[in-house]
């Protein structure tokens, strides 16, 4: 480790106490209304500049009868001691920000569905009132999620909880069921659409193995049909929705995720039998928090995790206005 001009304020004896001594003898010039701010004595002042100025070897104040003037020296000193306060001031203002939460870094694991409306205002809202929070969200599949989450490289997950027997100190909290919507590019298909037709239309899906293909392919095995075959597997919700955009393609999304997609004339929801509908959303379950241990997450990340709780509570106001845009 570099050493600092050799520690010269070891040699120098400084105290924790010059410091402000040197700022309040720069504010008032004068022992005695330095002594009443500090709450000292002027003897215990006389000392502690005594002191000082012997550890540095130089004259700091030029005495007089109505005061103490800093020479070249001393100013120099009044004004890094300033610096040194604030600093000092700084870093307490800091650590107790982190300490109430209104600071640090907060990372998110989420699933598809709450990036359409649920985080966009708990992001919103910690901005409003933690402007010093950094946030960090990643997107992934439940299962992918909780692996990252094991790995203590997230804070918590707003997912679907699948059981694994290595998960057993994970927490989860229920927070929606969200139904899902088979959609396509606005204007692809007009009226109604069976069964068979699905079952013969290309699709962009999710991999298998993930909830929401699980519950797309349920829907067929139901009647007993097999799923689809004319299937291309993307998991990015960038590449599904241009692909469906630009192609006579079908896809299944979360219903506010569709309906983000709708209010810009992008995708459309397909009109299906209300049986298909039913079967589709009929085993799905419910995504929500997913925590370790609560009491390990810091102050900032326990902020986040109620605002979520708030905002998932919340009735939505445009709610209406938004299903209208699909339904």
């Amino acid at each position: 480790m570099k050493l600092i001009n050799s520690n010269w304020f070891v040699r120098a004896r400084l105290k924790n106490r010059h410091i402000p001594l040197l700022v309040a003898l720069g504010d008032t010039g004068n022992l005695n209304r330095a002594s009443e701010g500090l709450g000292i004595s002027q003897p215990a002042i006389s000392k502690l500049l005594k002191e000082l100025e012997e550890g540095l070897g130089v004259a700091l104040f030029e005495r007089h009868a109505r005061g103490v003037v800093p020479t070249l020296y001393g100013e120099a000193m009044i004004r890094h001691a300033r610096r040194m306060l604030n600093t000092l001031d700084n870093a307490y203002s800091e650590v107790d920000a982190l300490r109430q939460g209104q600071q640090g870094h907060v990372r998110i694991g989420t699933i598809l569905t709450p990036c359409a409306d649920l985080l966009p205002e708990v992001v919103s809202r910690a901005r409003q009132r933690f402007p010093g929070l950094e946030l960090s969200i990643r997107t992934g599949s439940s299962r992918d999620l909780l692996a990252i989450l094991d790995d203590g490289e997230l804070d918590f997950l707003v997912a679907r909880f699948v059981a694994d027997g290595q998960q057993h100190d994970l927490h989860f909290e229920p927070l929606a069921a969200e139904p899902l919507r088979i959609c396509g590019r606005a204007g692809f298909i007009e009226g109604p659409i069976s069964r068979a037709e699905l079952n013969a239309a290309d699709w962009v899906l999710p991999p298998a193995g993930s909830v929401l293909r699980q519950e797309f392919d349920a829907l067929f095995q139901r009647v007993g049909m097999r799923p689809p075959t004319k299937v291309v597997n993307a998991e990015n919700l960038l590449m599904v929705t241009t692909l469906v955009e630009k192609n006579d393609m079908l896809t299944v999304l979360p219903r506010d995720v569709l309906a983000h997609y709708a209010r810009y004339g992008m995708l459309a929801g397909i009109e299906v039998d209300a049986t298909i509908d039913t079967d589709l959303n009929q085993g799905l379950m419910a995504f929500g928090l997913i925590t370790k241990n609560q009491q390990l997450l810091s102050p900032a990340a326990r902020n986040v995790l109620e605002l979520v709780r708030e905002v998932a509570l919340q009735p939505e106001a445009s709610e209406a206005t938004q299903r209208s845009a699909v339904d």
